[in-house]
């Protein structure tokens, strides 16, 4: 079902009346990509009890689309741009759709797990995180990202910014956390997802860390990770 809620255009799953768990499920997708390709995960995590939520995101949908998402300046230009605002407006997001944030999973596939991960270290209240083929290291992920294409460093501006947002040194939460990635991905390199993991692993407040690589998977969100996803959902729904 779509709504628009105050600033807020989602798309909402339910479950069958009689089947409904407590925790509602928010899923963010990938840079240039659109909510409606993971309305089919949707439904099989609504078909499981949650009741899930896909936003359209600023810069995507009916949110000021990009012309040419993937070109390259375009990319450098809004990429982080979008993750930063999606986190900033999280908080408007939550009370536009009466959502208590204790309650709440967040799944995000590439960019979107960049913003789940944001998001779930600004708001140590919720209650899961799952960032599959996305990072929650993020200037370390920036800087693999400028050795990639041969940028510059940062300024001191850009590093103050992301320093803002960064999980990294901000994670205070003991919610449970599941991170997926695909060995070979050239997209968003996994080694920011080991370095998020790493730190997770070191933060004494969380030791409820899981981290699940493919082997020979490009930048790709699996069957087999659908499948890991709803299968931690469920286990991390009966542990809360």
């Amino acid at each position: 079902m779509k709504m628009q809620l105050k600033d807020f255009p989602v798309t909402l799953f339910q479950p069958e009346k009689g089947n409904e768990k407590e925790y509602t499920v928010i899923i963010y997708h990938g840079w240039g990509g659109r909510g409606q390709s993971f309305y089919e995960m949707a439904e099989e995590t609504a078909k499981e009890g949650f009741n899930t939520i896909v936003p359209e995101l600023i810069y995507h949908d009916t949110r000021s689309p990009l012309e040419n998402p993937f070109d390259k300046k375009t990319m450098q230009k809004y990429f982080w741009e979008t993750i930063f605002k999606s986190i900033n407006e999280f908080e408007a997001f939550t009370r536009a759709l009466k959502l208590e944030k204790k309650k709440l999973i967040l799944v995000g596939s590439s960019m979107g797990g960049f913003i789940a991960s944001g998001i779930y270290a600004a708001h140590p209240e919720i209650a899961g995180l799952v960032c599959v083929n996305g990072s929650g290291s993020f200037l370390f992920t920036e800087k693999l990202f400028r050795k990639m294409d041969n940028r510059d460093f940062l300024s001191k501006a850009e590093l103050d910014l992301f320093k803002k947002y960064d999980p990294i040194g901000k994670v205070k939460s003991n919610s449970p956390v599941l991170l997926i990635h695909g060995d070979k991905d050239t997209i968003v390199p996994i080694e920011g997802q080991k370095y998020f993991y790493d730190y997770l692993l070191q933060n004494d407040e969380n030791s409820r860390v899981t981290f699940n690589i493919h082997n020979d998977v490009n930048h790709k969100f699996t069957s087999e990770m659908v499948d890991e996803v709803i299968e931690w959902m469920n286990q991390a729904d009966s542990s809360l």
